[in-house]
């Protein structure tokens, strides 16, 4: 049970490794990856449509993860909960914000050139996708632990992936990002939560402890 996570990670971790290989190498599987699923998606497009989107999007974004991150750390140390919310923070803050700032400024991939909104920065992987796979995946795990219906658990499993997916969407939509960069995003999201639900399971007697501790001081 405790190593299920792991394997999911580095099977997602793998899968992050194939794209980024991909993309710095200019592999032609690529290219034709990021041509199919612009054809897809970036269809009807339309002033009205655009303008909705460019607001959505930001759902995802690194400011708003950031902040809502915040929020929940807060909330969490208010209820006492201060290893949760070292866990929940930590993994985050640095598996969706810092980790793929890091990565972009290696791979140095220039965004598309048909973009809809004005974005600065390289492009790959997706921020919008990492940061919200991240904190909505680890948001969705924190709320499944204290949820006790099965039709609830997956109830709030289906809406943030559909939140998700959104996002993911958006972004390619817009033009900011290719496809590619997307599912990298999702990928590395993946392997930063499950690998976090892993440590999770191993340190949070630890954790717990030391919060104790912490909350008697």
């Amino acid at each position: 049970m405790k190593k299920t996570p792991f394997i999911i990670s580095g099977i997602a971790l793998l899968g992050f490794v194939f794209f980024m290989i991909g993309v710095m190498t200019g592999a032609k599987w690529i290219q034709t990856f990021d041509q199919y699923w612009n054809s897809i998606i970036r269809v009807g497009i339309t002033d009205t449509k655009t303008t909705l989107i460019s607001y959505l999007t930001d759902i995802g974004g690194v400011a708003t993860i950031c902040i809502l991150t915040v929020v929940v750390i807060i909330a969490l140390v208010l209820m006492k909960k201060v290893d949760t919310a070292i866990w929940f923070g930590g993994i985050v803050l640095v598996g969706g914000a810092l980790i793929p700032s890091i990565i972009k400024n290696i791979v140095q991939r220039p965004r598309p050139t048909y973009k809809l909104i004005e974005q600065g920065g390289f492009s790959f992987p997706s921020g919008h996708a990492t940061g919200s796979t991240v904190f909505y995946g680890m948001l969705t795990f924190f709320l499944i632990l204290y949820v006790s219906h099965k039709w609830l658990r997956f109830a709030i499993s289906i809406f943030t992936l559909g939140l998700v997916l959104f996002i993911m969407y958006s972004r390619v939509y817009l033009g900011v990002h290719f496809p590619s960069d997307v599912v990298a995003g999702f990928l590395i999201g993946n392997a930063v939560i499950f690998s976090g639900i892993g440590c999770y399971f191993i340190w949070n007697k630890k954790l717990a402890l030391w919060a104790n501790k912490f909350n008697k001081s």
